[in-house]
């Protein structure tokens, strides 16, 4: 796989990751209004063609959602009638804070919980997700460097990323930080 094309790959993992957040906060930035699904697939349009305007390493939830909100805002100017629902720019942007709030402590004990779990891993399974999540790093090349199957790597690294959601879901249920 070339360098595009990965990118291409990761951006489209992520959009696709984000797309029930991204609904979530639509429908919440539009209560009651029919034009929800039509402004999910507009944002995605325009998500879409700004692509290369993504700058990698920056935070791509912020980012999608600053289109859907304005993609919202564009909506409202464009539709009289969500106008007259009494929705206006400081209700986006108080909703917008609470999302962003939200997201960040969740974001926070999330990452905290999996570095825990992390550290409690053995030796060679950090090594393989290191490996495996290093950016340019091919499982192939690995396998062959460490005389296993691909494929037994791949077998390998799915139970521990199973192993480590589980270790992160006791974590945030243990810390009273489920969401």
């Amino acid at each position: 796989m070339n360098p595009h094309s990965q990118e291409l790959h990761h951006f489209v993992k992520q959009l696709l990751e984000h797309q029930a957040a991204l609904r979530a906060f639509i429908v919440s930035l539009m209560p009651g209004s029919d034009d929800a699904e039509d402004v999910l697939q507009n944002t995605n349009v325009i998500i879409w063609e700004k692509m290369h305007d993504f700058e990698p390493g920056t935070n791509f939830r912020a980012w999608i959602f600053a289109i859907a909100r304005n993609t919202v805002k564009a909506q409202f100017k464009a539709n009289k009638r969500n106008q007259a629902t009494g929705v206006d720019e400081e209700l986006i942007m108080a909703i917008d804070a609470i999302w962003n709030k939200r997201n960040s402590e969740s974001t926070k004990l999330k990452q905290k919980a999996l570095d825990r779990c992390l550290e409690k891993l053995k030796a060679t399974e950090k090594e393989l997700i290191q490996v495996r999540y290093s950016k340019g790093t091919n499982i192939e090349q690995y396998a062959h460097q460490i005389g296993r199957s691909a494929d037994s790597l791949r077998t390998t690294i799915s139970r521990v990323r199973a192993k480590l959601r589980d270790c992160v879901q006791r974590r945030l249920q243990h810390e009273g930080g489920a969401l």
